[in-house]
């Protein structure tokens, strides 16, 4: 039975990966680098925060959200509550960076089958023949690119809502519960919470588009293998 391979043929003079694959060898190890130390800074902050929420929380209820409350009981909320905002976006970025390297080496794979393939074909004095890119083999870059971009403005707009939180934690506890309505205060309260319900499902969207990225240069490498099994049978045949 003949296998469905999505692309045309092309004739190639040299057994050379394309620009974007040579790209991708070179790019996928510092890729992969900033997305573990991103991890690795999102765990050092998760640290400090959860050390900040022990000392807060040890304290009693009234003490802390008392309208005199000690300054460095404010000093801690306001940074637990700041970290909180952007921290999750943080985390998300950096497991972006490790699937964007993944999608790298995945290109870079393909440009190994392509060269291969002319280096073969050479050797059985043939004329070198290569697929053309599939649909999936043009979108998928495109996908992770799209997908690490949206990760940042995630972060960039969280970052944003962050240092408002920052100011509005900055009260005691007790003056934001009595804020007016219409006042500043409350008005900030409200632009934070509104943010962040929007930027979870929003750095979801990031995340998927990668993993579809992801998807696609699977596919793609897959048509490459097949169209290579087919060209060997057909070198095998004489043709």
């Amino acid at each position: 039975m003949r296998e469905m391979i999505f692309g045309g043929r092309a004739v190639l003079t040299e057994a050379e990966p394309t620009g974007m694959q040579k790209m991708a060898g070179m790019v996928w190890a510092p890729m992969l680098l900033m997305g573990l130390m991103i991890i690795f800074a999102s765990l050092g902050l998760s640290v400090l925060k959860a050390n900040f929420a022990s000392d807060y929380f040890g304290v009693e209820k009234g003490i802390r959200e008392a309208a005199d409350a000690p300054a460095y009981l404010i000093d801690k909320r306001q940074f637990i509550e700041f970290v909180n905002v952007w921290l999750p976006g943080l985390q998300l970025l950096g497991i972006g960076f490790i699937l964007s390297a993944i999608t790298f080496s995945l290109a870079n794979i393909l440009g190994v089958f392509r060269a291969g393939g002319v280096q073969i074909q050479q050797a059985f004095g043939k004329e070198p023949q290569t697929l053309t890119p599939p649909i999936t083999g043009m979108l998928f870059p495109m996908m992770m690119m799209l997908g690490l971009m949206i990760l940042i403005v995630n972060l960039i707009i969280a970052v944003i809502i962050g240092a408002i939180a920052w100011d509005v934690y900055g009260e005691p506890v007790a003056t934001i519960n009595a804020a007016e309505p219409g006042s500043s205060l409350l008005g900030d309260l409200g632009t934070v919470n509104s943010y962040k319900m929007w930027l979870e499902p929003f750095k979801f969207v990031g995340l998927a588009t990668i993993l579809v990225g992801i998807s696609m240069a699977v596919h793609t490498i897959l048509q490459v293998i097949r169209f290579q099994g087919q060209r060997i049978r057909e070198l095998a045949a004489g043709s």
